[in-house]
């Protein structure tokens, strides 16, 4: 019996296996609300968005076109949410995503009220945005307050 393919498959298993799983693709995010914040949303039946933007610095070589902030897009996640704290995980579709065409993906999170009973966002949570790499080694915290609190 040649056990060389099998032999050859074994070793490309275990070759492949440590480079996939040292590359984590998921973020996670940890979102808080102020009491006032919590309040007013809860009072008013409104939701929260969460947006994820993914984008990269196009690697050498890439043949996807740039926006108009010279990066190349790859995939946006949007989650409308009841208000209250939450911990999202973001970037599980990231693997259908061309990330052969950027040097390292890059992820932009904003928290906003949906407007379902407002047309202006209510809350002022900050951003989270930076390269995937750096995102990954801790889950990623936002606190949500409202406008001019």
């Amino acid at each position: 019996m040649n056990r060389l393919p099998l032999v050859l498959f074994t070793s490309a298993v275990l070759l492949a296996g440590p480079a996939l799983s040292q590359t984590p693709s998921t973020v996670t995010v940890e979102i808080t609300f102020s009491e006032k914040a919590l309040a007013e949303l809860t009072s008013r039946g409104e939701a929260v968005t969460v947006s994820g933007y993914w984008m990269g610095d196009p690697a050498p070589g890439a043949t996807l076109p740039v926006n108009e902030i010279g990066t190349i897009f790859l995939l946006t996640e949007d989650l409308t949410l009841w208000p209250g704290p939450v911990t999202v995980t973001l970037g599980s579709a990231l693997a259908s995503a061309p990330v052969d065409q950027v040097v390292e993906p890059m992820l932009n999170v904003n928290v906003y009220s949906a407007r379902w009973t407002s047309d202006d966002n209510l809350l002022d949570c900050g951003l989270v945005d930076d390269l995937l790499s750096k995102l990954t080694a801790a889950p990623q915290k936002m606190q949500c307050k409202l406008i001019g609190e």
